[in-house]
């Protein structure tokens, strides 16, 4: 037993001697250090790119959540100009548009925080995510929170000098060849796909163009840098509040006519079953109600002031089937001016109104000696507006159902105090923070 225990310690001696030198080897041994460098290096890399994975999900939630509350404060925005429920069509309009999970932390109306906090009109969206992944959660308690914000209003951009109010169909349209210079934006509140038409060969010199519906051109319609908005907000109808409402009472006069080579000098009052202008005229200041049949200023005639102010023309009938008309010929010439608000509080600034009582049809076949300047306000009324090269207009605003540009035109926007003061607002809704 004492040999077999000899033996045993002896064995075990050996063992361990052998384990010494295989470690004293392999300490030596610098092929073993590569590995287990490559192998700590190995971790980190992995890890690295995993938090990089990550970080680019983030990015992506980030980018994909701005977008949607940015649209969702746009429909937040429109739904407040047309006094819809706001948080409604924020929510609907974020919902539709995220491609993740997200919590609406807020939507504010005014804003509460940055520089439109306290705006009536604009109005704040605030969202965000957050969400485990699975190489960030291996370092961090809780995943981060992505929050995104977005404040958006309609803001003014422009005072349309051609305001179109239906609500139907195509409330302006450039047809043939006409080329119509305007130095001001135009506006449609059709919601129809067409609601703007500049078809043909026409040429719609306009450096903002905007309707509530669709506009239909083609590139060599329009300049290369005017601005284009479809499907935008209404403009509102700048005269809409202003009492214009009268009594044009008994017939001062009745199917009143200056014949060629004759001259008058009428003062205002009631024009029963219209005017007829072929001579020389020259209208005192005052407002003149024409009651049925058709203001006509034909080629040959000579119409302007007197001298002692501007005038208005009211366009009304007995009825809303025979509202009065004006029906301006090609080769007349054509200085009116309206009244200014010191000379008539009411009809300031006002050149022709139609009676909205009923529809009416109106031409105007502009020529090098027609010049209006003033508003023409027919809210139920339809224009055709003809001119030729050399027609300009200093300051003409047009609030009109529907009109037509044929021929050449050239509108300025060199207005008076007196038609500025009336001018509507054109807005857009756009994300402002």
């Amino acid at each position: 037993m004492v040999t077999m225990g000899g033996n045993s310690q002896t064995g075990k001696s050996g063992m361990i001697v052998k384990l010494a030198n295989v470690l004293r080897r392999l300490r030596g041994d610098n092929k073993g250090n590569v590995l287990l460098m490559a192998g700590a290096a190995l971790t980190g890399l992995v890890g690295a790119a995993g938090i990089g994975v990550d970080t680019v999900q983030w990015y992506l939630w980030k980018r994909q959540m701005q977008q949607a509350v940015d649209t969702g404060s746009v429909a937040g925005a429109i739904a407040m100009a047309y006094g819809r429920n706001a948080s409604t069509a924020v929510n609907s309009e974020v919902s539709r548009t995220a491609n993740t999970a997200y919590t609406m932390e807020a939507i504010n109306r005014p804003p509460t925080t940055g520089a439109y906090a306290g705006d009536s009109g604009a109005i704040e969206v605030i969202a965000w995510t957050k969400q485990s992944l699975p190489f960030s959660s291996v370092f961090l308690a809780t995943a981060p929170t992505v929050r995104t914000r977005a404040v958006a209003k309609a803001v003014a951009v422009g005072t349309p000098c051609v305001i179109a109010v239906a609500d139907d169909g195509t409330g302006i349209e450039i047809f043939g060849s006409a080329a119509v210079g305007l130095d001001c934006p135009i506006a449609s509140n059709s919601p129809d796909g067409v609601s703007i038409d500049a078809g043909g060969s026409s040429y719609l010199d306009s450096d903002l163009i905007m309707s509530v519906g669709g506009i239909d051109y083609a590139a060599d319609n329009i300049p290369a840098d005017a601005a284009v908005v479809p499907y935008g907000l209404p403009v509102e109808d700048p005269l809409a509040s202003r009492d214009l409402s009268f009594n044009a009472g008994g017939c001062t006069k009745n199917n009143y006519r200056v014949n060629p080579s004759e001259y008058a000098e009428p003062t205002g009052g009631t024009y029963c079953n219209g005017m007829t202008l072929q001579g020389t005229v020259r209208f005192h200041g005052g407002v003149y109600f024409i009651k049925g049949g058709t203001l006509k200023i034909n080629s040959g005639a000579d119409v302007g002031l007197a001298g002692t102010g501007g005038v208005t023309f009211v366009l009304t009938g007995t009825n809303a089937n025979n509202i009065a008309t004006i029906a301006i010929n090609a080769g007349a010439t054509v200085n009116l001016e309206a009244r200014s608000s010191a000379e008539d509080a009411k009809w300031g600034g006002i050149l022709f109104y139609q009676d909205p009582a009923g529809d009416a049809t109106h031409t105007i076949n502009g020529g090098a000696g027609i010049n209006l300047e003033g508003i023409i306000y027919m809210p139920t009324g339809d224009m055709t507006y003809n001119g030729d090269s050399s027609q300009s207009a200093q300051c003409l605003l047009m609030v009109v159902e529907r009109v037509r540009f044929g021929g050449t035109n050239n509108i300025e926007n060199n207005c008076n105090a007196d038609v500025d003061a009336w001018a509507g607002t054109a807005r857009v809704v756009r994300v402002v923070e």
